[in-house]
């Protein structure tokens, strides 16, 4: 009897360990599945959420590019009647009257996309200098400042004006913006028109009309 019963017992404990080391596998197996598939859920979370944020990132951008392209067809209505500036606020206009109303609607115009289109564009830098156009328009047109030197004054908010545009331009381009410089103080003592340190070469292009 104690051969059988020894050989019993061998069996036994042998099959129990192949039990134990078969659900141990399994539960190794199953445990490795389960956070295989925790680690691909999380994985495919977070390209999700990344995507989601590329998505909304274009999107801004294009609503930021978007409205960047309105302000610059504002603007250019604005450069054209610029001579005229000057003349807004003066009953007897240096130029004449047809061009003093058409000037005062384009800086109406301007200032409207202040507080309309501008709130579209994601850049805070840009949209000072947008603000900072706007401020310097009315000065000369209602405020007649730096009025001691009218050819000066045009001259400072054309460009200042153009520096403008080309900061709205890199928006567009999805570039970086010019330099950060002070706008011009309209009524400093120096007779020499502002213009930004750097420029673009088309500034200098007598198509362009700078």
């Amino acid at each position: 009897m104690s051969y059988w019963t020894d050989l019993a017992s061998q069996s036994l404990g042998a099959l129990a360990g192949t039990l134990t080391g078969g659900a141990i596998t399994v539960l190794v197996a199953r445990w490795q599945t389960n956070r295989s598939i925790t680690a691909q859920a999380a994985l495919a979370a977070a390209e999700h959420a990344a995507s989601l944020r590329l998505d909304q990132l274009s999107q801004v951008r294009a609503r930021s590019s978007d409205a960047a392209l309105t302000l610059l067809e504002r603007l250019a209505d604005l450069y054209a009647w610029l001579p005229s500036l000057p003349d807004v606020s003066a009953e007897t206009p240096y130029l004449s009257s047809h061009a003093r109303d058409h000037c005062l609607e384009a800086m109406e115009s301007v200032r409207r996309g202040m507080i309309t289109d501008l709130y579209a564009i994601n850049d805070q830098e840009a949209r000072e200098r947008y603000r900072e156009l706007v401020r310097l328009a009315y000065d000369v047109g209602w405020r007649s400042v730096g009025s001691g030197n009218r050819v000066r004054q045009i001259r400072d908010v054309k460009h200042y004006l153009r520096y403008v545009q080309h900061s709205l331009e890199a928006l567009v381009d999805g570039s970086a913006l010019p330099d950060r410089v002070n706008p011009p103080i309209l009524d400093r003592p120096d007779g020499e028109p502002w213009q930004p340190p750097a420029v673009p070469w088309y500034w200098g292009d007598p198509a362009d009309g700078s």
